[in-house]
């Protein structure tokens, strides 16, 4: 079945919240792009064949009515049959993010003088350092290694390929990383990532789950560091969750939301006692620290 992607045609980046939101059940993933000269942002996502218009379509009005627009019409056209796994590696460049310098197998230029290397090849799980989000996570994790922080214990929530995870165990040589995502193909791809790095358990474990409740997760917990690179909806949802994972005196990375998402994830963490400590932007997208 063809991937198709359908695009929403918006007036303004406070659109493009609500219209997100509406879709994200529904779809692969999404994107939204400001127009070069503003002030209009198109909102894409993906959907596994046509996407479910009947289901959709209230989700969109509401979403137009909460934005205070008339409702787009949506753009649909199905993507080219092309191996994008293969096309994106051809096209992958090596990415430094703080100390961190990611970059695929086939990468054979020196890497930089004090560089900590990360191999990741492009592939069908999510994070190669080239998304903001995740770009975010890597110099908040330098950041927190040039304040002295160390954690001990650490989890990498929605791990993706587990770019984060790894960067933890190579830069945090006796700590006890774990990594978790929701999607089995993602933890596949994440296990054969660690293999390539040489990070293997007890350092690096890896296991399929959905929130917090695996017992992998429990007992590697409570843990001095959580990332958490998802969306703002699971983000603020799995907030209790994930502050009790947390130890006395731990920190929270939380990435995957707009900055036009910002003040309402950190409400859900300031009323259970966390505050800001430090935030990244970048490309319209926030990675933030979180202490109490």
């Amino acid at each position: 079945m063809p991937i198709y992607k359908t695009i929403l045609i918006l007036p303004d980046e406070a659109s493009v919240f609500p219209f997100q939101e509406a879709v994200e059940d529904y779809a692969l993933g999404t994107a939204a792009f400001e127009w070069e000269g503003g002030p209009n942002w198109s909102l894409e996502f993906y959907t596994d064949g046509l996407p479910p218009m009947a289901d959709l379509q209230p989700r969109l009005v509401s979403a137009a009515q909460q934005a205070g627009i008339a409702n787009p019409d949506p753009i649909v056209a199905p993507l080219p049959d092309i191996d994008w796994v293969a096309e994106n590696q051809k096209s992958f460049q090596p990415i430094r993010a703080g100390r961190f310098f990611v970059h695929q197998e086939f990468h054979d230029d020196p890497i930089p003088a004090g560089a900590v290397p990360l191999v990741v090849n492009a592939g069908t799980a999510f994070g190669t350092g080239t998304h903001a989000t995740t770009w975010g996570c890597l110099v908040m994790i330098d950041y927190l290694l040039r304040m002295g922080i160390r954690p001990g214990r650490a989890l990498d929530l929605g791990c993706g390929t587990a770019i984060l995870a790894m960067a933890l165990c190579k830069t945090l040589h006796q700590a006890r990383v774990v990594g978790s995502d929701i999607d089995p193909e993602a933890v596949r791809v994440a296990r054969e990532n660690g293999r390539i790095n040489g990070l293997l358990p007890p350092n690096l474990r890896l296991t399929t789950a959905n929130g917090l409740g695996h017992p992998l997760i429990r007992q590697g917990g409570p843990y001095d560091l959580i990332v958490a690179n998802i969306l703002a909806r699971p983000l603020m949802l799995l907030s209790r969750d994930i502050i009790r994972a947390t130890a006395p005196g731990g920190l929270i990375i939380l990435s995957g939301l707009l900055v036009q998402q910002e003040a309402m994830v950190l409400g859900a963490y300031r009323m259970q006692g966390f505050s800001l400590r430090a935030k990244q932007r970048r490309d319209g997208w926030s990675a933030l620290l979180l202490g109490r």
